[in-house]
């Protein structure tokens, strides 16, 4: 519950808001007109852009020099997601409540803890001199679209408007610290969930159960709401990017037409503007087109001449929790931040830091200031407090002509982990873990909670270079899908993996396939066959008694496919929670909800509980399977996903910003993800594939890309949902790299000059 001194300025928000919708018009933009908005003269260039641009409001950006393609990368970031970007800066530096009060205060107060900023200066002085200028030339881009708009409120993004905000410059530093927000370590979402479970007397056997059995974290949680008790949650949810995602390569001996391919789909939460935004890239010492994020300049997944990448996370294990109840005070440096509200006081706030990182326990939701018994102060050490260098690590992987260039680009890439996958125009495929990890022993610890002397594995730390690197294996395709990785050398990469559900799909398929070509690949990206449902529920149908009931008969007729239409979907998801709810009781589902697929631990039960508790278990789930199936009949009348902007959390106004809702297929383990933790009622997908990717590599042009929603994130454009139907009907969009190929089929022009 909000603090009874918070009331007046959530008033004063909620007041804010509600005059704001009423005082920002619902507009409509035709393309033509998005594109007639952007400012045309003295912009920070040496010489004329050309902008090309397409239906969709993709744009190609061409320049004589990277300095201005920089600059022009920056203008259309800015112009397309300038209200995305800006709310993600108030967040990253832990300045949310500048915006919305004191509702906010508890947020900004852990995201201070985190000290998302703690090495942007570091950051920018290591990076090389040539990246320091595209840097600069970015953050220009950015703000000559601020200052063309500053004066004129209707120009402001809606969500500004709204709010009454004028967007603000930005400094090289800005983008370093958004940079690392998009870095936040998964892991930090789990710390909430286990680390209340540590006060069970079973604890510790409940930990080596987890990890015997546990396949990873919790999905993201379909609760819209923004609460003071679970911002790191949050946090961790939108861009630590815990649903992971697919890719895969294809070698040239695989490929029907004989050269490479590549193809993924990013599971991200859904949210409009999507987390992904879409460009082409041309000047003389750089050419690339793909997915960057917005607000950062560097093609994360794409396409060059002569390669093409694409990856998922790795789910590494960035950070590690120390208890340091036992070191004296004066072992702790304090540092007092301030914390400038709007309608409110400004909070002021006292953090303490040590040589085993940040005191996590400062944060509201971690000091138990409602329990009687005293937690441990545990400190958090994280990998993102170092100096590294994304960006010169992606910059570099655009510029690489081979594997050596695009192994020995991401030497300096840290955090957030990613499995990076590889292609190349001569038929060669690889996959590449490009993560910085402490030199941790590989067996997996006996707690959450580490002590000080297990601090010892962060005196060195291990990089791409250190780890394991498959290239042109017998098989002819690479496949990853957020799994533990088959060799992970000497080093404990993580404790919580992705079920092995989706990444033994992709090689099952790829595997019995004789060839693959981009038809195959599509439909993977569609698949939602679950065969470890199949096997689980091959294990549950012998000790269910009741052989005649409509449940059974349901469960047993089912494919394992979780379509719209499916009713054994349905059966299969709502027996496992009641199943699991009366096999372990209420007390105890916390700890199948605290492991990303509750299935591993289920089959776990199976194999070691005697099958009187688990028939007795069974029998008392069949009525609410029942009574599911008559209320709901179908996977997709239960299972929805919901279009909208995070503003549609807002009570009666919110209606607003929802867009659409439909039934969805797919579910948590599916390849094509749509996923929802345990499902007994009427839900609402948190995470989702929201990307799609397709490469030819025998083909410099034949770069494919869908998104779930639209490139504009300006409200009312056509741009802002257009991808939506290319979605649903399987489609994407070409961008090719070849400039005469753009010309001819991008139907805007735009130029800019200084």
């Amino acid at each position: 519950m909000p603090r009874i001194t918070a009331v007046p300025g959530i008033i004063a928000l909620l007041g804010r808001i509600i005059v704001g919708h009423i005082l920002t018009p619902r507009n409509s933009f035709s393309v033509q007109q998005r594109i007639d908005a952007l400012p045309l003269r003295d912009a920070p260039l040496k010489a004329e852009i050309t902008i090309n641009w397409n239906d969709n409001l993709i744009p190609f950006i061409q320049a004589n020099n990277e300095k201005d393609l920089a600059v022009g990368l920056g203008i259309s970031h800015a112009h397309l997601r300038l209200g995305q970007i800006e709310f993600l800066k108030y967040v990253s530096q832990g300045r949310v409540s500048e915006l919305l009060g004191p509702i906010a205060n508890d947020i900004d107060h852990t995201l201070r803890v985190l000290d998302l900023g703690k090495v942007s200066k570091e950051n920018f002085s290591a990076m090389p001199e040539q990246t320091q200028q595209w840097m600069e030339a970015y953050t220009a881009g950015i703000n000559y679209v601020i200052a063309n708009m500053a004066d004129d409120k209707s120009l402001w993004p809606a969500e500004f408007q709204i709010l009454n905000v004028c967007p603000t410059p930005w400094s090289v530093e800005d983008i370093m610290t958004l940079a690392r927000l998009n870095c936040a370590d998964f892991t930090w979402g789990l710390w909430p969930k286990l680390l209340p479970l540590r006060k069970r007397n079973d604890w510790l056997t409940l930990w080596r159960h987890l990890m015997k059995f546990g396949g990873g974290p919790p999905p993201l949680t379909t609760n819209e709401k923004i609460t003071e008790n679970d911002p790191l949650e949050w946090l961790s949810g939108l861009f630590g990017k815990p649903g992971g995602s697919n890719a895969v390569a294809i070698n040239s001996a695989k490929s029907s037409h004989g050269h490479a391919l590549l193809s993924g789909d990013p599971h991200l939460p859904m949210v409009l503007p999507n987390f992904w935004i879409l460009g082409g890239l041309h000047c003389p010492t750089l050419k690339t087109v793909g997915y960057m994020l917005p607000g950062l300049p560097a093609v994360m997944v794409g396409r060059s001449p002569e390669i093409a990448w694409g990856g998922t996370s790795m789910h590494a294990a960035s950070s590690d929790l120390f208890d340091v109840s036992t070191q004296a005070p004066e072992n702790f440096k304090r540092r007092t931040e301030i914390i400038k509200t709007r309608w409110g006081k400004n909070k002021t706030v006292v953090l303490h830091d040590s040589e085993f990182g940040p005191l996590l326990t400062d944060a509201p939701m971690f000091s138990n200031n409602d329990s009687q018994a005293a937690s441990p102060a545990l400190a958090f050490r994280w990998v993102g407090h170092q100096v590294s260098d994304e960006i010169t690590a992606m910059l570099g992987v655009a510029r690489s002509h081979n594997f050596s260039d695009f192994q020995l680009a991401l030497k300096d890439f840290a955090v957030a982990g990613q499995n990076m996958v590889y292609a190349d125009k001569a038929g060669n495929i690889a996959q590449v873990m490009a993560a910085r990890l402490p030199s941790r022993p590989i067996e997996r610890p006996i707690d959450v909670v580490l002590n000080i002397e297990e601090h010892a594995s962060w005196s060195q730390m291990l990089d791409t270079q250190n780890l394991p690197t498959r290239y042109n294996p017998a098989e002819g395709f690479v496949a990853s899908a957020n799994n533990k990785p088959e060799e992970a050398g000497e080093v404990l990469i993580s404790c919580f993996f992705s079920p092995n559900d989706r990444v033994e799909r992709l090689k099952t398929r790829l595997s019995e396939a004789p060839s693959v070509d981009e038809s195959f690949l599509k439909a993977l990206m569609t698949d939602v066959q679950s065969d470890t449902g199949i096997k689980l529920r091959d294990k549950l149908l012998p000790l269910i008694e009741e052989k005649d009931s409509v449940t059974y008969q349901t469960l047993s007729g089912w494919d394992g496919k979780y379509t719209i239409e499916s009713a054994g979907a349905l059966v299969f998801e709502v027996l496992l929670y009641h199943f699991a709810l009366a096999l372990h009781g209420k007390n105890d589902i916390d700890v199948l909800t605290v492991n990303w697929d509750p299935r591993s631990l289920l089959m776990a039960d199976l194999q070691y509980v005697p099958a009187t508790r688990l028939t007795l278990a069974l029998s008392a789930a069949l009525p609410k399977c029942d009574s599911a199936l008559n209320k709901y009949q179908c996977w997709g009348n239960m299972h929805r996903l919901r279009i909208q902007h995070p503003l549609a959390a807002l009570p009666i106004i919110g209606k607003r910003w929802r867009f659409s809702e439909t039934a969805i297929a797919g579910a948590n383990e599916t390849l094509m993800k749509s996923a929802h933790g345990f499902a007994i009622k009427k839900h609402y997908v948190g995470m989702s594939s929201t990307a799609r990717y397709f490469f030819d590599l025998g083909d410099q042009d034949a770069n494919w890309f869908a998104m779930l929603g639209g490139q504009d994130g300006a409200l009312g454009s056509a741009a802002y949902t257009d991808q939506i139907e290319i979605w649903n009907n399987n489609e994407m969009i070409q961008i090719p790299l070849d400039v005469s190929e753009v010309k001819s089929s991008y139907q805007y022009s735009t130029i800019i000059s200084p």
